[in-house]
């Protein structure tokens, strides 16, 4: 739970991010819930909505239970509202995030710290208001055997046809909604349309005041992966994405043991936005 100072955000700017053709069903049980994703995923398939989202409305918290129990999708719930938004999984959101993660692994394994890094996967986090899974996240193994604190470190979010103000939102909900325990959060960003991918690494800007209650995340870098169209190779604007060894666990490297920042080249994000463009044909 956040247990922190900042004052908590119900996660209805998230939910007011999404498309407004997303329209919002009245939750009536597990089966109605089957038949309204189903229709809202032909929907998105067929292009006539924008994001692989359903909404509903009235989910109490045992509700939601029965529904994480039942595997729908990502979920992100608001308590207060009683309002859930399940992300329908989709190939290229799921290439994304398999594949970065794949390459954290990698990284790590190469550094000689695979064993002091716990994955936490999409585990669910839960604050009084808010219960929202990652598309991928980590943190040093020794916090979670040695005190009760569950938010990961680092947090991956993946979107495909996604608005940028929600992804943007997401970030700064794991930024700033954390009691300052999560350091960096990494967005893919992928457009439906145009095949662009838009990878960013964020960390807290400002710190919340009396006249700025709600400050942005700041984007450390960004590196922007443009489709080639008509034949023509992809472009690249920007430069690594270097995620700091100490935001993952917590302690300096040491460099005598090959230890240092995760750094993900252009080439290998690369990689990964041409396997999400095979996905999207």
């Amino acid at each position: 739970m956040n247990h922190g100072g900042e004052q908590e955000e119900t996660g209805e700017v998230a939910l007011a991010a999404l498309s407004l053709d997303t329209s919002e069903s009245r939750y009536l049980g597990l089966d109605d819930a089957r038949i309204v994703c189903g229709r809202e995923y032909d929907r998105f398939l067929a292009g006539h909505k924008d994001n692989p989202y359903a909404i509903f409305t009235h989910v109490s918290e045992s509700d939601f239970d029965k529904l994480d129990s039942a595997g729908f999708g990502r979920f992100d719930y608001n308590t207060l509202t009683q309002k859930l938004a399940i992300t329908m999984p989709t190939a290229p959101h799921e290439e994304a995030g398999t594949r970065f993660s794949g390459l954290v692994i990698l990284k790590a394994q190469e550094m000689g710290v695979w064993r002091l890094l716990s994955s936490r996967g999409t585990t669910t986090i839960e604050t009084r208001n808010r219960r929202k899974e990652p598309d991928g996240s980590w943190g040093p193994r020794q916090r979670y055997s040695e005190t009760d604190i569950k938010w990961p470190t680092v947090v991956l979010e993946v979107a495909f046809s996604e608005s940028r103000e929600k992804v943007k939102d997401d970030a700064w909900w794991w930024l700033y909604q954390s009691n300052r325990a999560v350091l960096k959060v990494i967005t893919i960003d992928i457009k439906r349309v145009s095949g662009n991918v838009y990878v960013t690494l964020w960390e807290r800007g400002a710190a919340p005041s009396r006249q700025n209650p709600r400050p942005e995340a700041r984007a450390l870098s960004t590196l922007n992966i443009f489709r080639g169209q008509h034949g023509n190779p992809a472009r690249l604007e920007g430069m690594d994405i270097a995620l700091p060894f100490k935001d993952m666990l917590l302690r300096d490297p040491d460099p005598s043991y090959g230890e240092g920042d995760f750094i993900f080249s252009p080439a290998e994000l690369l990689e990964i936005a041409e396997n999400v463009w095979a996905d999207m044909g």
